[in-house]
């Protein structure tokens, strides 16, 4: 006969080595948990309860936000999530907004959703002095976004996927469900009786996320079961060498931007001596700088720019995403956002 309890400590042993591996918690963090309803966000919530003690964490809260896309379904999501709180002992930080499923600024509904939800969780922080945000993103998450992004043409910086721990401000968000399937997550709940909240949407082939898991990961699996394994280690490895990027273009662009009311330039005798990954990503902060759109980058505009600083003269000028024309001087480039 199984032993559930056996189990379930199994279970929150793993997402134990997560945190410990990745360095998410320290002794005496304040804690705010996202949680939406669904069996992710609820297990997240269960087992970081469970964890605290070990731990040591000093506050565990919960936010929920309502982004009144789902009016009626999304306003009882909301009360489940108040009633788990409350049935923890745990406080409930709570913001319904009005979000419309229009694209704007040339974002979609989806990344609009996720400014605003990454505002909250910065908002609700301060109101419990919290220094970590958790969410309950998982192996699935990360898969899926890998395989956006590779499909959408995206850079290593892209390909990573989400990170176990990332910085958004002062907060720390970390995702200690990063290594564990989906699948492993609402069997947990079931065979527990633990019940969560499902967004049919999910489940519609209306965003391309929802084609990727219905769609795309089931294709792949039958050439690799393993295939969300793969493409995490794969992210794992570009990670270590995008780190070692990242030291390097914060060396490298000491002194080669100047900046004044929006407008970027480089020095040209100083951005040409770098390798050209390096050069890549002093343009990509360049351009965002300047009030461009980093994400609309590809590698026609990469080209362009290359040949715009290896081959051109003073006075040439291409246009990037977002409005931002930049044009080569005889010393330096210039962003500057389009009248």
């Amino acid at each position: 006969m199984i032993d559930m309890n056996m189990m379930n400590e199994k279970i929150f042993e793993r997402v134990l080595r997560t945190v410990r591996h990745y360095d998410m918690l320290k002794p005496g963090d304040r804690v705010l948990a996202a949680v939406s309803g669904g069996p992710d966000s609820v297990f997240l919530l269960h087992a970081l309860n469970r964890l605290k003690s070990k731990l040591k964490i000093a506050k565990l809260a919960v936010c929920n936000l309502d982004h009144g896309l789902r009016p009626k379904a999304s306003a009882s999501d909301s009360s489940f999530v108040k009633d788990l709180a409350r049935s923890l002992g745990l406080d409930c930080f709570h913001k319904k907004v009005k979000l419309a499923k229009t694209a704007r600024n040339g974002l979609s509904t989806e990344e609009i959703a996720r400014e605003v939800r990454y505002k909250f969780y910065v908002e609700a922080a301060g109101k419990m002095d919290a220094n970590i945000v958790a969410t309950g993103h998982t192996l699935d998450d990360h898969a899926e976004t890998v395989i956006m992004r590779i499909v959408k043409g995206s850079s290593a910086k892209g390909i990573i996927g989400i990170s176990p721990a990332r910085k958004e401000g002062r907060l720390l968000i970390v995702r200690p469900l990063i290594e564990m399937e989906k699948s492993e997550v609402v069997k947990f709940l079931d065979d527990n009786g633990i019940g969560y909240k499902i967004d049919h949407t999910n489940l519609e082939p209306i965003y391309f996320r929802n084609v990727v898991r219905g769609q795309i990961m089931p294709f792949l699996e039958k050439y690799n079961p393993r295939i969300k394994n793969a493409l995490f280690s794969l992210s794992e490895h570009l990670r270590e060498d995008y780190e070692f990027i990242e030291q390097a273009r914060l060396q490298a662009k000491n002194g080669i931007a100047l900046s004044d009311h929006g407008v970027v330039e480089l020095k040209l005798s100083d951005v040409a001596v770098q390798p050209r990954v390096i050069q890549k990503e002093i343009l990509r902060d360049s351009l965002e700088k300047a009030g461009g759109e980093v994400k609309k980058l590809s590698f026609r505009h990469w080209k362009e720019v290359e040949d715009l600083i290896r081959r051109k003269g003073k006075g040439f000028s291409l246009d990037l995403p977002g409005g931002i024309r930049v044009t080569r001087t005889e010393k330096t480039l210039v962003f500057k956002r389009l009248d």
